[in-house]
């Protein structure tokens, strides 16, 4: 399925951060779990039998179309069918209250260690409370993986390096001037987006999000719609 080896590396990692996290470590432990019909639905109750004694939630994801990946509806399988297959044997599954702009929906199996959660961007989205940002992997910005519009961080950043691409000397820069903001040395005296290219990368980034729209086109449209591989796009949330 993955196209590639790894398997025994992955699960050295989990269990390694569970071990850790046994020692005090407090690490969030989240497995994703994209679900396709006729391809590993039968994994899911597998998957949620790895809660039952350890402190770690997997995540079942609807199937979403991205190019390369030969989407159909047939392979969808919506949350509401999977819940259903996993109270077959949990009947006890219960809901739990999810945070504002939480993207996925969070149940729990009483006397369970861990937790499951459901990505419903399909069957039920959640664009309007969703505060992710994406940055693909040419330095673009995407308010949203269904959305094919991008803005350009690239260019700004090279900025501080003459319009050349980011060198070691210029990277070490940047991340100590995070770093330093991080830790508070530099919070008072240099705010975010006192620098030209803060300032404008703050624009840039502010309109972009203004213009992140309430809900995507839907099934039936967004699998028609140009975007890129999802392998070529990574995410973080903003607060």
């Amino acid at each position: 399925m993955t196209r590639r080896k790894g398997f025994e590396a992955v699960m050295k990692s989990i269990n390694r951060i569970l071990e850790m996290n046994k020692l005090g470590a407090g690490i969030k432990l989240k497995i994703n779990c994209v679900v396709m019909r006729g391809m590993n639905e039968r994994e899911i109750l597998p998957f949620v039998e790895l809660g039952r004694e350890q402190d770690l939630e997997v995540r079942f994801i609807e199937y979403m179309p991205f190019d390369g990946n030969k989407w159909s509806k047939g392979k969808m399988l919506g949350y509401k069918e999977m819940l259903d297959m996993i109270r077959v044997k949990y009947p006890s599954l219960r809901k739990v209250q999810d945070h504002k702009n939480d993207t996925s929906k969070t149940y729990e199996i009483p006397g369970f260690v861990g937790r499951m959660g459901f990505i419903t961007s399909m069957t039920h989205n959640f664009c309007g409370s969703c505060n992710r940002l994406r940055i693909t992997n040419d330095g673009n910005l995407k308010v949203c993986l269904f959305g094919n519009a991008e803005v350009s961080l690239r260019d700004i950043i090279r900025k501080t390096n003459g319009g050349d691409p980011i060198d070691e000397q210029a990277y070490e820069a940047m991340k100590q001037i995070e770093m330093d903001r991080q830790q508070g040395l530099v919070s008072s005296n240099v705010p975010l987006g006192r620098y030209e290219h803060e300032k404008e990368l703050l624009d840039v980034i502010g309109l972009a999000v203004s213009r992140k729209k309430e809900k995507h086109a839907g099934m039936g449209e967004l699998e028609n719609m140009k975007n890129r591989p999802m392998i070529l796009i990574v995410f973080f949330a903003r607060k």
